[in-house]
């Protein structure tokens, strides 16, 4: 005997709260979070530089993460000090 199972669910509401939208960037500090991808570091450290280039935003703050799992506790710690952080992934 056969038995089919189907694995369709409808979608959960997640309540989602954006975090506000910062005045301006003049000396924030930025973070980024480096999922490994071959090119995702090199991108974001190139907007980040171009954010304090253009904005006069402040200190880089870089941590990377496992491609495949979750950022480390020490890693989440130190981005949580970022006024902003970029995140993203890019092959």
């Amino acid at each position: 005997m056969i038995r089919l199972y189907d694995p369709t669910a409808e979608p959960r509401a997640v309540a989602a709260k954006l975090a506000p939208r910062l005045a301006g960037l003049q000396g924030k500090r930025i973070g980024i979070l480096d999922n490994g991808k071959a090119n995702a570091g090199t991108l974001m450290l190139a907007v980040a530089r171009r954010l304090q280039e253009s904005y006069g935003a402040g200190e880089i703050v870089k941590r990377e993460k496992p491609v495949a799992g979750p950022p480390s506790a020490e890693a989440l710690e130190a981005l949580a000090q970022c006024d902003l952080t970029l995140v993203g992934s890019a092959d």
